[in-house]
């Protein structure tokens, strides 16, 4: 095995060492395809199939049975919200922790300066991204940073605007 190029192929799996080590010894002689040295080209090769990543693929094809579509719709939870003071960027991790734990948080940011707040904003849009939940202004400097087909409840709604951390005119 001379080159990279060589090396990178076996280690996909796309060739067998032995014929790059065929190749290599006697570069002048081609070497035949896999159908004329009597070898099946299908039980030649590495592959492996993996594994099921969803339940879908463990259930037998004869229990499949095509239903309508469901809507899964996001259901208000009775959940309390945190309440999210951002004073440094540090405080990130505390909200990327909590909404992982499926947590609403109100982020407040009415304290924080022009720049933090950008790059907080920044980061809990990728981790919204990443775990496919929703965000929204709620009032000035107020963010709802929701997990993933979680809501607020109308009693969380009024809760918060007590508190001063929701303030728009859907509280009823």
């Amino acid at each position: 095995m001379s080159s990279l190029f060589s090396k990178a192929m076996v280690y996909l799996g796309l060739v067998d060492e032995d014929q790059i080590e065929a190749d290599s010894v006697d570069p002048v002689t081609p070497s035949p395809p896999q159908s004329q040295k009597g070898l099946d080209p299908i039980s030649q090769g590495r592959r492996v199939e993996p594994p099921p990543t969803s339940r879908a693929a463990n259930v037998p094809q004869s229990r499949r049975v095509p239903s309508a579509p469901q809507v899964s719709g996001v259901q208000p939870v009775e959940i309390q919200s945190d309440i999210l003071v951002l004073e440094e960027f540090t405080d990130a991790r505390m909200l990327a922790d909590r909404i992982r734990d499926r947590t609403p948080v109100i982020m407040d940011m009415r304290m924080a300066d022009a720049d933090l707040a950008r790059r907080i904003i920044d980061f809990s849009s990728g981790l919204i991204y990443a775990l496919d939940g929703s965000m929204r202004r709620v009032g000035d400097g107020l963010i709802a940073v929701l997990p993933p087909r979680v809501t607020l409840s109308r009693d969380e709604k009024r809760r918060l605007a007590s508190l001063g951390a929701y303030e728009l005119d859907d509280v009823d």
